[in-house]
């Protein structure tokens, strides 16, 4: 006979001193980390320089505190400084090894020398081989030993702590900080269209919306004129433009240089010229775009951008009436002096049309029409209209028309029961109720049958179990 429960001891004994040797090798693993370096605070420069300075982060730093005060036989972590920067990757590369002109640095020390004539041995390195594009980059100065100028590990400093400061690279140049917040300058203008004389709204919009300072709005290479920032926005409106092309930008001032960059708009052109077509009225005054006239009225129109001793025909939308024609002047301008609207024009909108059409598809104005004075109201009723129904219209029922249900239906069926058996409101009822019950039968005894097939597999399974663990499974000799 073969019984499993030996084997199955066994097993439980390996999984077990599996899982404490994991645990003991994730917990060496766990202590075996080392802890990562940690700010306390900032160091201080000079000024900026260049990137292939020969000193290469200027005269001077200053620390805000002192270095440990740790001494092991002959070595100590207080007389000398090394200065990394920071890589994309976040590797530290030594610009400055050996910084020691100023130690022990037993306090906050606010002038450290970087020359190499105040510190001998000192290792420099240029930035120029460390940095390679323009951005932000951080700087880290740890405090080393006396030896060989070694970052203290963790035993002896927990932690290993440093001083930082951040410096910003442009081209070949470096300023300490992060540098100012590139900006971005957007022009509007309020309208489309500017006719001779006009102003216009001139609209910059700044990104980001906190940038502090002022644009400055110009025409072409002549300042318009400034305004100070608000919210993200600044805005300033024209003279009167003249006639021909105007090249708009915004120029943004910050307020310091140092914490926001300048920028500047692309350039926005507007081409102010007179309307391609003008309507007058009699007296001489400019109507308005697509005026209401009237039937009768005298108008005067004036045509440009036409070729020059074009003659040009003029119709009327929607009315057949014959209108004199204009030839354009050498200046391009077509002139109709005296032009009368039809008495018989259609009301509404209305559209004189002139061919060929002159510069940019110039070739119709539109105006329009209202309702004739005598026309008769949609609300007026026509005198022929009977005020009433027709006299010979019945007033009832006729009277051969039987006004009960006739007693003696041959039939016999009383009209409830005939109503109700070719009516579908009973029988539709009916029917829906029974396909709903066999359809509900149906759903019942599926999930009836699979909740009885789950149980009945899971007493099965605790019922292996149980004979298993009890012996009371056995099995037979092996075959031969």
């Amino acid at each position: 006979m073969t019984v499993l429960r030996p084997f199955r001891r066994a097993a439980a004994l390996l999984a077990a001193c599996a899982v404490l040797a994991a645990g003991l090798v994730t917990l060496v693993a766990a202590q075996s980390q080392p802890a990562r370096a940690a700010s306390i605070g900032e160091f201080t420069l000079a000024s900026g320089g260049g990137l292939g300075d020969t000193d290469p982060l200027g005269a001077t730093l200053g620390i805000p505190a002192a270095c440990p005060d740790i001494t092991l036989e002959d070595l100590n972590w207080n007389s000398y400084l090394n200065v990394y920067v920071v890589t994309a990757d976040g590797t530290e590369e030594a610009v400055l090894k050996g910084v020691g002109n100023a130690g022990p640095y037993t306090g906050a020390t606010p002038a450290i020398s970087l020359t190499a004539a105040d510190n001998p041995g000192l290792v420099a390195r240029s930035l120029a081989g460390i940095i390679s594009s323009d951005g932000t980059y951080e700087l880290r100065v740890y405090c080393v030993d006396n030896w060989d100028w070694a970052k203290p590990s963790e035993e002896i400093v927990p932690g290993s702590p440093y001083w930082t400061q951040k410096i910003t690279v442009t081209g070949d140049t470096w300023t300490q900080g992060e540098g100012a917040t590139a900006t971005a300058t957007e022009l509007t203008v309020d309208t489309g269209t500017v006719e001779p004389g006009q102003t216009v709204r001139l609209t910059a919009a700044l990104t980001p919306a906190e940038a502090v300072g002022s644009v400055t709005f110009l025409d072409g290479g002549t300042t318009l004129g400034q305004a100070p920032v608000t919210n993200g926005r600044a805005e300033l409106t024209t003279p009167a433009l003249t006639e021909g092309t105007h090249d708009f930008t915004a120029r943004f001032v910050p307020a310091d240089t140092a914490d926001w960059g300048a920028s500047e708009s692309a350039p926005l052109r507007l081409i102010v010229e007179p309307p391609g077509a003008e309507l007058y009225d009699d007296e001489g005054t400019r109507l308005p775009r697509n005026p209401e006239l009237e039937r009768g009225q005298q108008v005067k129109l004036v045509v440009r951008r036409c070729e020059p001793g074009a003659d040009l025909a003029l119709t009327l939308e929607r009315d057949d009436t014959e209108f004199p024609g204009a030839t354009a002047d050498a200046d391009g301008i077509a002139t109709w002096s005296a032009l009368t609207v039809p008495g018989d024009a259609v009301a509404g909108d209305n559209v004189w049309s002139w061919s060929p059409a002159c510069g940019s598809g110039n070739s119709q104005i539109s105006f329009t029409l209202a309702e004739p004075s005598g026309s008769p109201s949609p609300s007026d009723d026509p005198s022929g209209d009977p005020s009433g129904d027709p006299s010979d219209d019945p007033s009832g029922d006729p009277s051969d028309d039987p006004s009960d249900d006739p007693s003696d239906d041959p039939s016999g069926d009383p009209s409830g029961t005939t109503s109700g058996s070719t009516g579908g409101g009973d029988s539709s009822t009916g029917g829906t109720a029974t396909s709903g019950g066999l359809a509900s039968t149906g759903s019942q005894l599926a999930l009836f049958s699979g909740v009885g097939a789950i149980v009945l597999l899971a007493a099965g399974v605790l019922a292996v179990r149980f004979g298993r663990r009890n012996g009371l499974l056995r099995f037979g000799e092996p075959r031969a």
